[in-house]
Parts: C-alpha cells; structure tokens; sequence
C-alpha cells in the first residue's frame, strides 16, 4: 500500500480542492483541518491495529473493511447524521460529509493502484467493493510503489525513499497546480503557511 506520507499529501490535496469548489462551507486553512484532512487520509490504515490485538500479524484484516468504498460512504453517512442531530446547518452538513468520504475515498483508490510494479502491471489489490464482494480486486494498472516496512532496514531503504519521492511529486506537484492555477487557493496558502512562521522571523 502507499506510504503515510503519500497518504497525508493526497488528503491535504482533498483539503485544497474542497476549499476551491466549496470556500464558504469548507474550513478554512488551519493547523486543525490540515490536520484532520491527513488524519481522515490515514484512518483506513489503523486496520493494522486489529491484527496484534487478536494476537495475529498486523496484515492480517489489512486492505479489507476499511478499504472499501461502502466504508467510505457509510463513514460521510455517519457524519452527516451527527450533524443534523447536533445542529449544523444543512448544507454545511452535507458538504463536510462529502469532505469526509471524499477524504476517506482518496486512500481507497490510492491503494488501489498501489503495487510492487509501476506500469500496466497488477496492484496489490483491496476489497474495494465489501460487502458485496470479498475478494481481492486488482487495479489493471499500478500508478504507485507500495513501501517496505517488514523491519528497521525496509523502513530505511533507498526504495522507500524513492515511494515517497514520487508521492511528493505527485501529490505535492497537484497541490502546486492548484496553487498557481486559482489566484484565491494561492491567497489562502500562502496566508496559512506563514501562520506558521514563528512572529520572531516575519
């Protein structure tokens, strides 16, 4: 499967495009939602939490449940009935719901084309399609280089490196189309990354 750090660049890229499409309903650019942009990204992942908690190897519900696109869907479902309930206006309601599985779905088709191949060669394979189907289904094309994290030296390798090289390109070089595309995404950049310039250096 991609790495963390694909994973995180592929939410805020969500983050960035919601703010384009939608500025008045979704969050602005803060600490807090670049955080839960990347958090949201992440979250299928803790399926390998499950495995050592049943005293089994980590991959061991891994790229299942969590990895489906019912998942996604059923988690926007979820969120946007806590909103009605809570209070949140409708449409914000509806519109940070679709953030979420939108968010949520990116992981999803990312690991999807995932694989040890890039080219047209066979992902990994997800059971993107639970419940209805159980197998694994396997992307026609590999779009990403999944890491190697077996032990120390894996997660240190020149491979690793070199998938998180291209994710960063990837994701990062989107994030940076939107920046020089859409003059207002720029404003809204710019203004957030230098909130994080400590006041000492502005």
């Amino acid at each position: 499967m991609a790495s963390t750090l694909g994973h995180a660049l592929c939410g805020i890229d969500c983050l960035l495009v919601g703010r384009l499409v939608s500025p008045k309903w979704v969050s602005p650019l803060t600490v807090g939602s670049v955080f839960a942009a990347v958090f949201l990204a992440n979250a299928p992942d803790l399926d390998l939490l499950v495995g050592p908690l049943l005293g089994k190897h980590h991959h061991y519900l891994h790229g299942q449940l969590t990895h489906s696109i019912m998942f996604a869907l059923l988690c926007g479902l979820t969120f946007w009935l806590i909103a009605r309930i809570t209070g949140v206006e409708e449409r914000k309601g509806r519109v940070m719901a679709t953030m979420v599985s939108a968010t949520l779905l990116s992981h999803v088709f990312v690991d999807w084309f995932t694989g040890p191949n890039p080219g047209i060669n066979p992902s990994f394979g997800i059971v993107i399609l639970w419940p209805f189907n159980m197998e694994r289904i396997h992307a026609p094309v590999t779009l990403f280089l999944g890491p190697n994290h077996a032990s120390m030296a894996e997660l240190l390798s020149l491979h690793n490196v070199w998938v998180m090289t291209r994710e960063t390109l990837i994701f990062g070089g989107f994030a940076l189309a939107l920046w020089y595309f859409s003059p207002a995404l720029r404003q809204q950049i710019n203004g957030f990354l230098m909130s994080l310039v400590p006041a000492r250096l502005k």
